[in-house]
């Protein structure tokens, strides 16, 4: 696998996120958002400013995911469950749902929108690592539903541009699978291996894809940023400037900046001053676009 070192890569946060995850870009408001999950913490980075705010939240809220909402605001993804949060209204978060009620050290963990507003979302034991995590579904309509079951780091969930393929990795088993997509039903099917990395460095953790249809995967433990074509075969691989990116997201006004969250994670004070961008938020230029980010309807 050839390793792309000559790539300019810009520090545009040096927030030292602990556990920086799951960017989204807003084309209303043009800032690219994403969290602190161990702070806990919502943030945001205006390119046109280069202002950068972090939003805390309640300790209760440990925020694995968030969502868009289509009448403004986020969804959420917590180990307290699904909440809706608006930072302009300046009250709490709203409980909406909470799948994972009753089991102690869970919480919810990577998620995305499809294109038809649903909000797909794994859960883990935030300490163990055994296979108790389940893939769910948030409709707009509120209804959750289990989808799968058995996981131990749900990650990478993301769909091609034509719909008929959702993602999803298990980051402790090392593997993306594929699946066969039912945009109207909002069902899965067909469920196969799309990346095997057991032998390689570095585990699968967020993913997106672009607008050709290639699927960009954050490497944690390694420090690669991979492209992986629709048949799985590694296109591109990326060397970053630090160890542990987390998840990569198209923003900008025309899509065509790769922004890519960090964490420090355990990181001792020698560690850090080794890897200074530990906790970052990355920028670059990939040379394709993405695709707009989908909210959820409602």
């Amino acid at each position: 696998m050839n390793i792309e070192t000559n790539v300019e890569i810009h520090a545009v946060v040096r927030a030292a996120d602990i556990l920086g995850e799951v960017p989204l870009w807003c084309a209303r408001s043009r800032r690219l958002w994403w969290i602190d999950v161990r702070r806990p913490a919502l943030q945001y980075y205006e390119p046109s400013t280069g202002r950068h705010a972090a939003l805390r939240l309640h300790p209760d809220l440990v925020t694995g995911a968030i969502a868009l909402r289509e009448s403004g605001g986020f969804v959420l993804a917590a180990q307290t469950g699904f909440h809706y949060y608006d930072p302009a209204a300046g009250t709490p978060a709203t409980l909406i749902a909470n799948p994972e009620e009753n089991r102690p050290g869970m919480r919810l963990n990577d998620g995305k929108c499809d294109r038809r507003g649903r909000f797909w979302c794994g859960s883990m034991h935030d300490t163990l690592r055994e296979p108790l995590g389940t893939l769910y579904r948030l409709d707009p309509d509120l209804g959750c539903h289990r989808m799968l079951s058995g996981f131990v780091l749900p990650n990478a969930i993301s769909w091609s541009p034509d719909d008929k393929t959702m993602y999803f990795a298990d980051t402790h088993r090392q593997v993306i699978w594929a699946f066969d997509y039912d945009i109207d039903d909002g069902a899965i099917s067909n469920r196969r291996v799309f990346k095997d990395w057991t032998h390689q460095a570095g585990r699968p953790d967020g993913a997106t894809v672009d607008a050709e249809g290639y699927v960009w995967n954050c490497m944690v433990a390694a420090g690669h940023l991979v492209r992986l074509a629709p048949d799985g075969r590694v296109d591109r691989c990326i060397q970053l400037p630090v160890t542990n990116p987390t998840c990569p997201a198209f923003g900008g006004g025309d899509l065509s900046t790769l922004y890519i969250t960090s964490h420090s994670q355990r990181f001792t004070p020698e560690q850090q001053a080794r890897e200074p961008l530990a906790g970052a938020l990355l920028a670059l230029d990939v040379g394709v676009r993405g695709l707009p980010e989908p909210r959820f309807a409602s």
